[in-house]
């Protein structure tokens, strides 16, 4: 079996350092840096979305416009594993002198709205917020416009706090803490797998076949990509005590471009500063996302550098519509309380409600991204 794994350079170097992780989760007093090890798994997370050629929006494409459904079972298998290895750690609470804190948020008007523009913000940029990053790791010269414009759109959410905060909400939902750890565990498996057979019954009707996730020894890539994910979110939550999130950067990037280019704008003195202080304030080593963030990146480019991939071509057309998509996913993120990771990933595999009211809305938003996507000819 091991003959037909072919281990390429990046996943034997992950076999090799995976050790490491391990050494560092069981003894981190004894371990790495925190700030490294966040940044490390980054990394990985990276290594993972650009080596399998894994994406959310393209997952979320394929089902939409041609019910081709191997991604968006990929990522039920990924919510699956993550919930599972998320609910000792988040019915420990603690472990170690460790908080474990999983996302658990309000279930409010600003909750779909967001979702709502950030889907189709996914199909008219170059990919969700993973996939951004992972794209600029690939050093696709579009990407990094979209992440400014990302940046600049959750900044300008964080600017108009007031104005969408205020909106209708209702109190948090969680399977776990309504029904308890056991039952909700059951509740949300017995979702997903009803979600698993919803996807195979629309890719059977519409190809008469379903592509397979365990075709082979090693899986599908997609598959694998997923499991690896899922690994990972857990040893993220197991050592920073909260799950991966991306769009909380969004605004504390954009304080910091603001400090670096003078512009006439007093971000310490909003209610969205105020409201999250302790992050905003953090320096860049402090901030857990921001690190994570920069570790996606790099992963993504580790892959590049090994097995490079063609550059698209920079259009006007692909230009404008990364600027359009990146603004409203940026801004859509933080009305949502995160992105396709932080709100849908991380949400759902805390046991959260808000992350599949996350789910619902922003596959509408995305149908109506590949309607635009079509009309305007993106590719």
């Amino acid at each position: 079996m091991l003959a037909h794994l072919r281990l390429t350079p990046l996943p034997l170097a992950l076999i090799l350092l995976s050790p490491l992780l391990i050494f560092a989760l069981l003894q981190p007093a004894k371990g790495l840096p925190t700030s490294a090890l966040l940044l490390y798994i980054g990394a990985l997370m990276g290594a993972a979305l650009n080596y399998f050629h894994f994406g959310f929006s393209s997952s979320f494409r394929e089902l939409l416009s041609a019910r081709k459904t191997s991604g968006m079972r990929a990522i039920v298998w990924m919510l699956g594993i993550a919930i599972v290895l998320f609910a000792p750690l988040l019915a420990m609470e603690n472990w170690q002198q460790q908080n474990f804190n999983g996302f658990i948020r309000t279930i409010g008007l600003a909750l779909p709205v967001g979702a709502f523009i950030f889907g189709i913000g996914m199909q008219i940029g170059c990919g969700c917020t993973s996939g951004t990053l992972n794209r600029a790791g690939q050093l696709q010269p579009l990407s990094f416009t979209t992440l400014l414009f990302m940046v600049i759109g959750g900044t300008f959410a964080a600017y108009s706090y007031d104005t969408w905060n205020n909106w209708p909400a209702l109190e948090p939902f969680a399977f776990q803490l309504s029904f308890g750890w056991i039952l909700g565990l059951v509740l949300q498996l017995g979702l997903l797998a009803a979600l698993y057979l919803l996807l195979s019954r629309l890719e059977q009707q519409r190809h008469a076949r379903i592509e397979a996730l365990w075709k082979n020894p090693t899986g599908h890539p997609f598959l694998l990509a997923g499991i690896s994910l899922a690994i990972l979110n857990a040893s993220l939550l197991f050592i920073s005590g909260q799950p991966w999130s991306i769009a909380s950067i969004f605004p504390y990037w954009g304080s910091r471009l603001i400090d670096l280019l003078n512009l006439p704008l007093d971000w310490s003195f909003w209610s969205y500063t105020m409201e999250n202080a302790t992050r905003m304030n953090q320096s860049w080593l402090d901030n857990p996302v921001s690190l994570t963030t920069l570790g996606v990146i790099l992963g993504a480019l580790t892959v590049s550098l090994i097995k490079p991939r063609e550059k698209v071509a920079v259009t006007l057309r692909g230009l404008s519509a990364s600027m359009i998509g990146g603004a409203i996913m940026g801004l859509g993120a933080v009305m949502a309380s995160g992105c396709n990771i932080g709100a849908f990933f991380s949400g759902i595999a805390s046991g959260s409600g808000h992350g599949w009211v996350w789910l619902v809305f922003a596959l509408m938003g995305n149908y109506i991204g590949v309607k635009i996507r079509q009309q305007v000819r993106l590719g």
